[in-house]
């Protein structure tokens, strides 16, 4: 942000040395010279840190990336796109610690389910009322993943590979409990594991749809960039894999929707977005990371306006679409896209 005069300064508002400010088209640059007018606490304090996740459940965790952003005003600054298995600890062990340490205003939209099935639940833990209950089952010091995918087989063999209620409303969501052509089984069993270590730390997180009355930490919410993408209405396939029968090449896909991104979040959402060259390129490399990117511009619009966002609805039955989301997870995306009602 212009007027934060120190490299150091920057860095506490997640922005590189020297952003390239003028490459933000003019209204933001007016945006940006009214804050500059401000009081300088009030600048730092102004911005929303923004997380977007592409979540991995490989045990080699080098597919999971993290893209960092700042909102401030309608200006969503990314600042680094990163895949953290590298560091020390593996990947899942820095996303938490990234997380864990977030400013309380902060939103991370991840892309994972947050949850199982309503049946799949139950068996899990027999008294299940909110995906909590599903988290302490999972992360149960007799639980391994082996474990759980014998669970997840026995269930599939009598039910089959079965969806949540609410992802009727979208046409790409894949059961959690898929496990070939993607494997959906370990992101969802090791994203549910650190689920319960957060939920029940000292940082009081907020995850929708549960109740959040009493809670005051950053948002972690569900998503799913393929939907948004849509929402976008950008290419929402092919920019993953090479589909021989058609010669779709995914790289160039994903050059379509890097050019069309700015223009798109601008209409949908009022946002204007700036990437790095570096980021760009990044994202062109790599299909997760794209992934991680659109996850961060869910996050800003979450932040900007959670009423703009699809929420279940409180019917006040006990098992109505709001307590069966609060037990199998929901997607969240804006209102203007729904598959079906």
């Amino acid at each position: 942000m212009p007027g934060l005069r120190l490299m150091s300064d920057r860095r506490r508002c997640g922005l590189p040395p020297f952003y390239p400010v003028s490459a933000l088209p003019s209204s933001a640059r007016r945006h940006f010279a009214n804050q500059r007018r401000l009081p300088y606490n009030h600048r730092i304090m102004a911005a929303t840190k923004i997380i977007g996740v592409d979540f991995s459940g490989a045990e080699t965790n080098n597919s999971t990336w993290i893209t960092q952003a700042i909102l401030d005003g309608n200006c969503l600054l990314v600042s680094r796109c990163w895949r953290p298995h590298r560091q020390r600890g593996g990947a899942h062990q820095r996303l938490e610690n990234l997380l864990l340490n977030l400013p309380s205003s902060a939103v991370a939209a991840m892309d994972f389910p947050f949850s199982v099935p309503q049946l799949f639940a139950r068996k899990l833990a027999n008294d299940a009322a909110t995906m909590t209950d599903v988290w302490c089952a999972v992360a149960a010091e007799n639980m391994r993943y082996p474990k759980f995918g014998e669970l997840r087989d026995q269930f599939v063999k009598r039910h089959g590979e079965t969806m949540r209620r609410g992802d009727r409303y979208f046409g790409g969501p894949i059961s959690p409990l898929k496990t070939g052509g993607p494997n959906m089984l370990p992101m969802t069993f090791y994203g549910m594991q650190m689920l319960h270590r957060l939920w029940n730390s000292n940082r009081s997180f907020r995850v929708p749809p549960l109740p959040m009355d009493v809670r005051t930490g950053p948002v972690l919410l569900e998503t799913m960039p393929g939907v948004l993408l849509r929402i976008f209405g950008l290419p929402a396939e092919n920019y993953k894999y090479r589909n021989k029968s058609n010669g779709h090449d995914p790289e160039k896909v994903r050059h379509t929707i890097l050019n069309g991104l700015p223009s798109r979040v601008k209409d949908t959402a009022g946002l204007y977005l700036v990437i790095l060259d570096q980021q760009r390129q990044d994202c062109i490399g790599n299909a997760d990371c794209l992934d991680s990117l659109v996850a961060a511009i869910g996050a800003a619009m979450w932040a900007k306006s959670p009423q703009a966002f699809l929420h279940p609805k409180d019917d006040g039955a006990p098992d109505g679409e709001l307590q069966i989301a609060r037990l199998e997870g929901w997607i969240y995306a804006p209102r203007c896209y729904r598959k079906n009602e």
